[in-house]
């Protein structure tokens, strides 16, 4: 299949660049109308929806550096948390699929809610007097983060759709920056304050962060102030918007018949065992906390090492994808994955090897996601973007969210070693399923960076 090159371009022209130099704002016009090149405004809109993604996932980062010390804190075992975790995340993943029904509202204001919902979440998670009012603003959590799959998906997807794998790759990135920022801080102030003022610390800085959102996700249409200044003094003209295209509108329930995308969601099912934000953010510092008796600033070393491994690796395989072909590239990541999955509980507990493994875990583990987003994607051609995120979201997230659970319950009964056993056969059985029966090659789409 043909990763769309020549098919649409995108119908927002927003001039939002203000950080853009001014030979990108006045060249390329014959890569732009060709799907090859960028718009002003794409860049900026690709980096304001990513840092939203590192708000969330620093809020995801937080708790789970937390959750070994709160459950010591109030007497619950991992099975219980996997239980509630479980339950949120399926409703969270379910919620997902409502991208397709609030269209009306735009990216800004679903964003902007969303991650002040999250710190309004961690203020009441770090109050809270006993593990039911915990466990409660945790769900509030995950009913209020809904938005920023598959809307942020959608918009960057929308306005770069010849560059999916990068600009998914980097929404990710984005994501994995909060997961490699957060803990230490959050690891740093439990080592000295406790959990409840580290929660708090975070909560204050993603409301702060939270401002970013409102004030610079622009819909289409919109102009700098600064090349608005510009046409008034005269020295540029007003951008001349390009020819509108038609938005895709298709059947989503026809093209979710598609023996391709039946493959890609039922892979992203089974390997959210290893899901590097559901799972891993969990289940990695209850590793080395519970299972290796680690203290607070130790973790929060490792975990990043894990982090740094997460945010250098979607980007170099989103940029293969759109080279090379996402099936490829995905099943490369799968193997190898597994296989650090496997490596980072088998190397003993020197801290050293365990970082090195960990930053493995993170570069594989954490680079599939996007990569699974953009083949469905492609596969789903011919139908609105918000529909297709939403459908993925709501189908592999809350089916996927089931792993957390039995996780859970197998590490209080079996122990860790069999529960990231059986995350890195989770991805071995999805290569299998995307080797047989997502076979529709992805053609290149870009011939440079």
């Amino acid at each position: 299949m043909s990763n769309e090159t020549n098919e649409k371009v995108g119908e927002d022209h927003s001039d939002d660049s203000a950080s853009l130099p001014s030979t990108t704002l006045n060249k390329d016009d014959d890569q732009i109308n060709q799907g090859k090149g960028w718009r002003p405004g794409d860049r900026l809109q690709v980096a304001v929806v990513s840092f939203s993604h590192t708000i969330q996932h620093g809020y995801v980062a937080a708790l789970g550096v937390a959750y070994p010390f709160v459950l010591a804190d109030f007497h619950v075992s991992y099975a219980v948390l996997g239980i509630i975790l479980g339950a949120a995340g399926i409703v969270g993943g379910l919620l997902q699929g409502l991208a397709a029904v609030v269209k009306k509202y735009s990216t800004k204001v679903l964003l902007g809610s969303q991650n002040l919902g999250m710190a309004l979440a961690l203020v009441i998670a770090a109050i809270a007097p006993g593990f039911v009012v915990f466990g409660a603003a945790r769900i509030f959590g995950t009913l209020v983060s809904w938005p920023q799959h598959p809307v942020g998906s959608a918009h960057l997807t929308e306005r770069v759709p010849h560059r999916k794998g990068f600009v998914l790759a980097m929404h990710t990135t984005g994501g994995n920056l909060g997961t490699l920022l957060t803990p230490l801080i959050t690891s740093i102030i439990i080592a000295y304050y406790g959990w409840r003022p580290a929660l708090l610390t975070i909560a204050a800085l993603t409301a702060v962060a939270s401002l970013l959102t409102w004030t610079s996700v622009h819909e289409p249409g919109h102009i700098s102030k600064r090349d608005q200044a510009k046409v008034d003094l005269g020295t540029k003209t007003a951008p001349e918007p390009t020819p509108a295209v038609k938005k895709e509108d298709g059947s989503l329930i026809q093209a979710l018949r598609r023996r391709e995308a039946k493959a890609v969601l039922g892979a992203g099912m089974i390997s959210g065992a290893g899901r590097g934000l559901g799972v891993l953010a969990v289940y990695i510092p209850a590793y080395l906390r519970t299972g290796l008796h680690m203290s607070a600033l130790t973790i929060g070393v490792l975990v990043t090492m894990v982090s740094i491994g997460a945010l250098a690796g979607p980007g170099v395989g989103g940029q293969l994808s759109d080279k090379l072909g996402r099936r490829p590239v995905l099943l490369s990541l799968y193997v190898l994955g597994a296989a650090a999955l496997v490596s980072f509980v088998m190397v003993g507990s020197n801290p050293v090897i365990v970082g090195a493994m960990g930053f493995f875990v993170g570069v594989f583990s954490y680079s599939e996601q996007p990569l699974r987003q953009a083949l469905f994607s492609d596969v789903m051609h011919g139908v609105d973007a918000r529909k297709v995120f939403g459908a993925y979201f709501a189908i592999s997230q809350s089916v996927g969210a089931l792993w957390i659970t039995a996780l859970g319950i197998l590490i209080t009964e079996v122990g860790f070693k069999s529960a990231f056993f059986t995350m890195a056969g989770s991805f071995i059985v999805a290569a299998i399923i995307i080797g047989l029966f997502a076979k529709e090659k992805i053609a290149p789409t870009v011939s440079g960076a």
